[in-house]
């Protein structure tokens, strides 16, 4: 997975176990679970990689770019898919943020082709892991 993984967002809560992020130009605040220590305080920008475990995929003809909740954990994504791994069963897709979805079945890989819309729900705990 190359840089089109790499989200950018002020931070406006920061501790050992959640961290909540909020992407420039709408009011989303994500809650996520940090991989690692966050070396930055609530007010500035960072960088890194959000990873969800998607439960199901749909593939979506309309809707456009979403995550529901618009505060708190994400429950529902829906993007247009970047990048396919499909060894690794996981999808890149530019929803709100880009997001790394890990598939939950092989079957869910036939809807994620590049340049396609998808929504699915995605398992509590999506992960923040900054970058190097």
């Amino acid at each position: 997975m190359h840089d089109a993984s790499t989200t950018r967002a002020m931070i406006r809560e920061v501790d050992d176990s959640r961290l909540v992020l909020a992407p420039s130009g709408n009011s989303y605040e994500l809650s996520l679970v940090p991989t690692a220590t966050i070396g930055a305080e609530a007010g500035q920008r960072i960088s890194g990689r959000i990873e969800a475990e998607a439960l199901k995929v749909h593939p979506a003809e309309g809707g456009g770019i979403f995550i529901e909740p618009i505060m708190g954990q994400p429950r529902i994504v829906a993007g247009r898919v970047i990048e396919v791994d499909a060894e690794q069963g996981r999808v890149v897709i530019e929803s709100v943020v880009p997001m790394t979805l890990s598939l939950g079945s092989d079957d869910d890989l036939q809807y994620c082709l590049e340049g396609r819309f998808i929504n699915c729900h995605v398992r509590s705990g999506a992960t923040f892991t900054p970058s190097a």
